[in-house]
């Protein structure tokens, strides 16, 4: 069955993920982002006769616009933990963790990303397959990952761009630095990504003074209590079970703080933040610590020397994504959410293969 695809946003940027995938008289979206930088937004004309949205994941660049969805009433498909992010009066039609659905006569496969709680890839019986892996990460300790089946095209999260610099070695960067910081130290996070991961790792190196937020320690409760096994790894679910009494009461003197929004924007993490810069602390006792993307107010803090950058891996390594685009056999690899996705043609083997329009049959 013949298909054709249009990237609505996400190529050749660190943009919200939205794409729209054709064929026969049925269009379809995948994810519905925002952000991450605030002016980067979703155009309800893209919804123009789209008949279902499947989203792979509750973070914000790929669920952010699901108010619009809600609003044109369009079918929604999500995993189970992912529907619990959407506005009241989704219609929901659950993808399973790990499994597969027919819709509309077509076999849609999906499976773990290791990225966070709740997320999937979508493989599409359809052009000789097609894989959309959203956000996929190889090196997560915690969060289960599923290898796709062949895949003609796949559309690959490549944030990271040409980044080699192992999980390992960044953690080793991260504890380097803790121990030279006095006071406090705030690390925004995503409640559904690596706040407990990041909570066990702190218990693992005898950390033991850190503190997560409501939001934070929410995310905890629902791995515990609903569908943990199906995206977490039992020995982090067994681990965290002994810190669930010390999670779920936030002490905002400790010294070590997990707290939502990832980007400092919003939530609890810019709460504190301006707590500290109005007391005078920020940048002397009390320090932030960015894992992830930072928009433009987290790299001004950064330069003002307020907050430091210590990346925490929740993407693929490029080799991460040549191996998969191999693995799958992928005849054409379009790289997703990088500004330089065209670097990956220097790769051996790539050179033919790499899509970069933002239209194209499958």
């Amino acid at each position: 069955m013949s298909a054709r695809m249009r990237v609505l946003s996400g190529l050749g940027e660190k943009g919200p993920a939205c794409l729209r995938l054709e064929f026969f008289n049925r269009r379809w979206m995948l994810d519905c982002g925002v952000g991450p930088e605030s002016d980067q937004g979703f155009d309800p004309a893209w919804l123009n006769k789209v008949n279902a949205v499947f989203i792979t994941h509750d973070h914000i660049d790929h669920i952010g616009a699901a108010k619009e969805i809600v609003a044109a009433g369009l079918p929604i498909y999500c995993t189970e933990v992912t529907a619990r992010s959407l506005p009241k009066g989704a219609k929901v039609i659950p993808l399973p963790p790990c499994g597969e659905i027919q819709v509309d006569g077509v076999t849609v496969t999906t499976g773990r990303t290791g990225h966070s709680f709740g997320g999937v890839w979508l493989h599409f019986e359809l052009g000789g397959g097609v894989l959309y892996s959203g956000d996929f990460c190889h090196e997560s300790d915690y969060f289960l990952y599923d290898t796709p089946p062949d895949a003609a095209t796949v559309m690959l999260d490549a944030s990271y761009g040409m980044e080699q610099l192992t999980q390992q070695v960044r953690i080793d960067s991260l504890l380097t630095t803790m121990t030279k910081l006095d006071g406090q130290i705030l690390f925004p996070v995503p409640p559904s990504g690596r706040a407990a991961e990041m909570a066990l790792l702190f218990e693992s190196h005898g950390l033991t003074d850190w503190s997560m937020d409501d939001r934070c320690y929410g995310q905890v409760k629902q791995v515990l209590d609903t569908h943990g096994s199906d995206y977490v790894n039992g020995d982090a679910i067994r681990r965290l079970r002994g810190l669930k009494d010390k999670a779920k009461h936030f002490n905002p003197g400790a010294r070590l703080l997990l707290c939502h929004a990832p980007c400092a924007t919003f939530g609890k993490a810019r709460e504190l933040i301006d707590k500290w810069r109005d007391a005078g602390r920020l940048g002397s006792s009390a320090h932030v610590i960015f894992t992830g993307f930072m928009p433009i107010e987290a790299r001004k803090m950064v330069e003002k020397g307020h907050a430091h950058f210590r990346r925490w891996n929740v993407h693929p390594l490029a080799g991460h994504v040549i191996e998969l685009a191999n693995q799958c056999h992928a005849m054409q690899v379009v790289p997703l959410f990088t500004s330089c996705p065209e670097d990956f043609g220097l790769v051996d083997g790539f050179d033919g293969r790499l899509q970069l329009a933002d239209r194209f049959y499958l």
